[in-house]
């Protein structure tokens, strides 16, 4: 099996430096780091993880807590944590705290072993006490909405300003009666954009905006929505779907219904996602990858600052993107 000293002796360098480069020390010449690079190719070598964590004191892993990846959202705010993650040898464990075995008593066992160096929470928490202990003894990044009355270090759009310039866009379209679907209560997001209805109603006096519950919003429930929907009085004409799933389940339902999108229902998504530009969905950008970026970039300023002052927020834009369906 090869080992340092083996690279050292194939490139001409000193066993200090093949060191230096393998722990991802700096002084390390570009030209020198091409030759230990093509030695370990060459040779097989592939660092001991576990020998690194215990000279370094980290263990290079951080958890990701998040509702389900079978959200669209979630599988693209992942993909921005991995970009960063990748980039500095940081693995991801993910938790979904949507599923019904999951436990936040697993996140206390991993602080307790110091078996991972952070924390990302991208979803609101169950047992939320749980969480809440560990901060001040793991570094935690929030992510968009969870967590949001916790004073900790997070990433997040707008969601009361958003769902505003939503309504209004709608409004501007002829709109004279509006669905807007709201989830689960304990979401801060939920709570934003439900105040944000209601504003926007004593405010503009019309349309009328009927305030719609979905736990969940996928593709496949779209059906079930539309139902709900047509069944208002006044019916509405438009709809605010809080997300670019819902908002393409809509639409297809409502052509199988021969329902003419936008003449007679306009609909409007959420986070800007591929599937929103596939479907010609118009939709508010949430640029949720790269909301995903900010907060593995966060957290790692807190794995190497641990003492110095972090923002505490960082808000990201968003603006209205239109598309067929409005």
């Amino acid at each position: 099996m090869a080992n340092i000293r083996d690279i050292a002796n194939l490139t001409g360098l000193s066993t200090a430096t093949v060191s230096r480069h393998l722990n991802k020390k700096p002084y390390v010449s570009k030209e020198a780091q091409r030759a230990i690079e093509r030695a370990m190719d060459h040779l097989g070598y592939h660092p001991n993880a576990a020998a690194q964590s215990l000279r370094s004191g980290k263990t290079q892993r951080i958890v990701v807590v998040l509702d389900s990846v079978d959200y669209s959202f979630y599988g693209a705010l992942l993909a921005g944590i991995s970009d960063i993650a990748r980039r500095h040898s940081f693995d991801l464990l993910v938790q979904q705290s949507g599923s019904p075995q999951w436990s936040p008593q697993l996140l206390l066992e991993q602080a307790r072993s110091r078996s991972m160096d952070g924390i990302i929470v991208a979803a609101e928490a169950h047992e939320r006490e749980a969480f809440l202990s560990l901060l001040g003894t793991v570094p935690l990044v929030a992510c968009d909405q969870a967590l949001f009355d916790v004073d900790c270090p997070r990433v997040y759009i707008d969601h009361y300003q958003s769902t505003i310039e939503g309504l209004e866009h709608l409004h501007e379209r002829g709109a004279t009666a509006i669905a807007a679907r709201y989830g689960h209560e304990a979401c801060a997001s939920n709570r934003f954009r439900r105040q944000a209805y209601a504003d926007f109603a004593d405010r503009v006096g019309a349309p009328v905006v009927h305030e719609v519950m979905c736990e969940d919003n996928t593709v496949a429930d779209g059906p079930k929505i539309l139902d709900r929907m047509m069944a208002l009085s006044p019916r509405p004409d438009a709809v605010f779907a809080g997300g670019d799933d819902l908002a393409v389940g809509l639409l297809a339902a409502a052509k199988r219904r021969g329902i003419a999108v936008p003449s007679e229902l306009a609909i409007l998504g959420f986070d800007d996602l591929p599937i929103a530009d596939v479907f010609e969905i118009s939709t508010i950008r949430q640029p949720v990858r790269r909301m995903g970026q900010y907060a593995m970039k966060t957290l790692m300023r807190l794995l190497d600052s641990p003492k110095h002052n972090v923002a505490k927020a960082t808000q990201v834009k968003h603006h209205l993107v239109v598309r067929s369906t409005t």
